[in-house]
C-alpha cells in the first residue's frame, strides 16, 4: 500500500519579501500618488506661457524733470535698469486723470505684495506742464498716497513733453479747453488714458487700459517682460 506524501515544510526563501508583499498590497494607492507625483513633477513643463509682448516703439531722447527737482531722460530711464509703467495725467484734470492715477496706484501696491519693487518703476507724466510744476507734482503725488521709492512723476518743457508723448508714445494730446458750465479756469486737455509698459532696453511694449481687466494684463506682460530679460 502506498503511504500518503509527506507535507512539504514552506522554507524562508519561498515567501515573497516583505516589501512586495506591501506593494500588492497597496498597489492601487502606490499608483495614484505616482501619478500626482508626475503631474506635480510636469506641470511647469505643461503650461503655457504667453509670448512676450512684441516691440511696438522706442522711447525717444528726452530730457525732463522730475518732481523733485532733478533732471530726468533718456539715460536716466536706462540706467535705472527696470521695467517702466508709465501714464499720462495732469493734476488740475476734471476728467478721466483721477482714475488713471487711481489705477497705477494699485498697480503699484500689486507690485508691492508681489514683492517686485526692485523691477518695475512707476512713471507719470503730466500733459500740462506749464501748471504742473514741480512742486505742484510734489503735492500731487503726497494727495494720492503715491511711494516715490518707485514712482517718478515728471514735467517739463511744453515742446519737450509734446515731443516725448507725441512723438515718442505716439498718442494724442489736445489744447486745452474751458470746461463748459463750470467756473473759469477749469480746464481740460484730451489725451490718451492708456498705461505704457516699457522694458529695461527702452522698447515700448504695450498699452493697457486702466480697467481690472486692463490692469491685470498689464501685470502678466510685466511679468513676462522681466521673464524675458532675465533669460528665462
Amino acid at each position: 500500500m502506498t503511504s500518503a506524501p509527506t507535507p512539504t515544510t514552506a522554507q524562508p526563501w519561498d515567501q515573497p519579501a516583505p516589501w512586495i508583499l506591501f506593494l500588492r498590497k497597496h498597489i492601487w494607492v502606490i499608483g495614484i500618488l505616482f501619478f500626482l507625483t508626475m503631474i506635480t513633477v510636469m506641470r511647469p513643463l505643461l503650461v503655457r506661457r504667453p509670448p512676450p509682448p512684441e516691440v511696438v516703439g522706442e522711447v525717444p531722447a528726452f530730457t525732463l524733470v522730475d518732481s523733485s527737482g532733478e533732471a530726468f531722460g533718456r539715460n536716466e530711464l536706462l540706467a535705472a535698469d527696470k521695467t517702466w509703467v508709465v501714464g499720462f495725467v495732469f493734476t488740475r484734470c476734471p476728467s478721466t486723470c483721477p482714475a488713471i492715477s487711481r489705477a497705477m496706484l494699485s498697480f503699484q501696491e500689486q507690485i508691492s505684495r508681489s514683492r517686485l519693487e526692485e523691477h518695475v518703476e512707476l512713471l507719470t507724466i503730466t500733459v500740462d506742464p506749464e501748471y504742473d510744476t514741480p512742486e505742484v507734482l510734489a503735492a500731487y503725488a503726497a494727495s494720492i498716497g503715491a511711494n516715490l521709492d518707485n514712482w517718478r512723476f515728471v514735467t517739463g518743457d511744453k515742446q519737450a513733453i509734446e515731443d516725448f508723448v507725441v512723438g515718442g508714445f505716439k498718442l494724442a494730446v489736445g489744447d486745452a479747453e474751458q470746461v463748459a458750465d463750470r467756473e473759469p479756469g477749469v480746464i481740460d486737455i484730451a489725451h490718451s488714458t492708456k498705461l505704457a509698459l516699457v522694458d529695461r532696453y527702452g522698447n515700448i511694449r504695450g498699452y493697457y487700459s486702466t480697467d481690472e481687466d486692463g490692469l491685470a494684463e498689464l501685470y502678466h506682460r510685466t511679468l513676462r517682460v522681466i521673464r524675458l530679460e532675465e533669460g528665462e
